[in-house]
């Protein structure tokens, strides 16, 4: 048998090229950038070490390790028919490579992998094979590999800070719930792991502490790791997902379930959302959405959501990282509502870097990310976006819009904007804007009384005849939010949908502008469909009334030449609509709510 053997310290570049077998002795080889190695079989004894260093290194033989074999950032390929990794000592593998027609057996336990593993062969692992998860990177397999991974595998997933409440999945086949429970406790007085039943016509989350209990594929579920804020790397294992997988979900449409259900990535790497093909949405909405835990209430959270690019925080995005957990919407309709989501090897990626818990550019959408918060509490912020899209329409568009799910932190307040039918959703697709001005209502909801602060947290592609500012109907104000204002008001514990309102005005199509004193040159109310209007004063004896619609749609005008009280019978659907009164350089506005009872 021959051998090609190195017994020095290796300071430079080399070239090596098909050498029978390779051993190393007494010595450290360090391959550094731009060497290659070609071997029939790699050899490491005791007391050597092979260190490779962003390059790569194929064998058609074993790999023996019985020093150490660290490969920091290169690549190792195994491209013979059978193949071994064993020796005394495991490896600390970066990127881990299988040929096709390969077939490769781990026969030494403790291997790991901080890259990627491509298997066109097929690795049987024997339970010696662990993914790892650090700070900056969390190893996977690759969904484009044409083999198989066969025998268990473990799965890191570091989480930065191991506080209270994260949505997990598992990547495996038939892991129970004990695998969760050497990273928390699975006893707790109060339960600390539960599924979520869509539909329960309570709340959907269902106690799943048995520690037998499944981990089903797609199927997302609630993990507490306790009040612990260090940082936390929880493993599971056991024979990885591939291929196409599917479930059933439902919209039962009660009461606190809605048609959110909890699914999760089944797969050992990221994948993509928006991917172009893999993917099965039947009767299910674009949207997705995650929780984010509570930095102080470890039973609390808040919920960020993504849809066709838009992320309602900054945060979410369309790549769902591995062992994530998190909601999709099925679509309303005929109830009970069944659909179908399915996905396949297509939509996983090879993003090593993307954290657990995390948008797409908007490209030229003109896009305005609103926030509300506790004035004495600058981590209370809930954010929402109202984006503009040539596709949208006024109603809930299940490929454009995000519905919004309430907080669980109860000391983060909860904003949102309504739409015609009572939806409320955490992003809003309008159309374009073609009118002066464009209303959208505005929702709060929060569980505690104090002082909230209104502010435009992001902004992209303002027009520059867009005013932009915040109606408080009780306080009679509208107060303009750019550049970097904050609009500030005490409120009570409760939900408010008829107070606030978000307006868009476009400032160059007209010379006038609107006034901010208290002095009011008209009033308006409704009574019976019919909208009373007093005009105290004109300017050159002319002036125009405006009405329109909460969506800024124009739906009538009125030229006016005197002063007085004037109606008009609208038969209009009982809603709240704005009036605009015009008069000379001057504008005023008033918000009403026509009845008609």
């Amino acid at each position: 048998m021959d051998y090609y053997r190195m017994d020095r310290l290796i300071k430079h570049t080399y070239y090596f090229s098909r050498f029978t077998r390779i051993l190393f002795s007494g010595i450290v080889l360090t391959v550094v950038s731009t060497s290659f190695l070609n071997a029939q079989g790699l050899i490491v004894n005791s007391g050597a070490k092979l260190i490779n260093r962003g390059n790569l290194i194929l064998t058609t033989g074993d790999l023996t390790n019985n020093g150490l074999v660290t490969d920091s950032s290169g690549t190792i390929i195994l491209t013979s028919t059978t193949q071994s990794i064993n020796g005394s000592s495991a490896v600390a593998f970066n990127n881990l490579t299988l040929s096709s027609g390969n077939t490769t057996t781990m026969s030494t336990a403790g291997q790991t992998l901080k890259g990627i593993l491509l298997a066109n062969g097929t690795l049987n692992t024997n339970a010696y094979l662990t993914l790892l998860s650090t700070s900056s990177r969390t190893a996977l397999i690759d969904g484009s590999g044409t083999g198989q991974v066969n025998g268990s595998v473990t799965m890191q997933r570091y989480l930065s800070v191991g506080f209270g409440y994260k949505y997990f999945s598992s990547p495996f086949q038939a892991a129970t719930v004990n695998e969760f429970g050497d990273d928390m406790d699975l006893s707790a007085s109060f339960p600390t792991f539960f599924k979520y039943d869509e539909s329960r016509t309570s709340s959907g989350w269902v106690t799943y502490t048995n520690i037998t209990g499944l981990l089903n594929p797609m199927e997302g579920y609630a993990v507490n790791f306790g009040t612990d804020i260090s940082p936390n790397t929880v493993d599971v294992t056991g024979d990885v997902n591939n291929g196409s997988i599917s479930v059933t979900l439902y919209n039962n449409h009660n009461t606190y379930t809605n048609g959110f259900n909890l699914i999760g990535n089944p797969y050992p790497s990221p994948i993509d959302w928006d991917a172009l093909s893999g993917w099965t949405k039947t009767n299910i909405d674009d949207g997705i959405y995650y929780f984010l835990p509570s930095t102080t209430d470890q039973y609390g959270g808040t919920y960020s959501s993504y849809v066709n690019g838009i992320s309602s925080d900054g945060e979410a995005t369309n790549v769902i990282p591995s062992m994530q957990g998190i909601f999709v919407h099925v679509s309303d309709g005929s109830y009970p509502v069944t659909a179908t989501l399915g996905l396949n090897n297509q939509v996983r990626i090879n993003d090593l870097t993307h954290p657990f818990l995390k948008s797409k550019q908007v490209e030229t959408r003109f896009f305005i990310r609103l926030a509300v918060r506790f004035t004495n509490d600058s981590l209370s912020s809930d954010p929402m976006v109202i984006y503009f899209d040539d596709e949208a329409n006024e109603g809930f568009d299940s490929k454009l819009d995000a519905l919004k799910l309430i907080n669980t932190d109860l000391n983060v307040p909860n904003l949102y904007s309504l739409i015609p039918g009572g939806a409320m959703l955490s992003i809003n697709a309008l159309p374009e804007m073609t009118d002066t001005n464009l209303f959208v209502p505005l929702g709060i909801t929060t569980y505690k009384s104090g002082e909230i602060s209104f502010s435009i947290r992001d902004i992209e592609n303002l027009p520059q005849d867009i005013r932009i500012y915040l109606h408080d109907e009780i306080a009679d104000i509208n107060y303009d939010l750019l550049p970097d204002k904050e609009y500030k008001i005490n409120i009570n514990e409760g939900t408010y949908f008829n107070r606030f309102t978000l307006g868009f005005e476009k400032t160059n199509t007209t010379d006038v502008h609107e006034i901010e004193s208290i002095t009011d040159i008209f009033s308006v109310h409704s009574l019976h469909g019919i909208v009373k209007t007093n005009i105290g004063s004109l300017k050159n004896r002319e002036g125009m009334i405006y009405l329109f619609d909460i969506l800024g749609h124009q739906i009538f005008t009125r030229k006016i030449f005197e002063e007085g009280l004037y109606e008009f019978d609208t038969q209009l659907k009982p809603g709240i609509y704005v009036v605009t009164f015009v008069t000379g350089n001057i504008k005023q506005s008033r918000k009403i709510f026509i009845s008609n009872k």
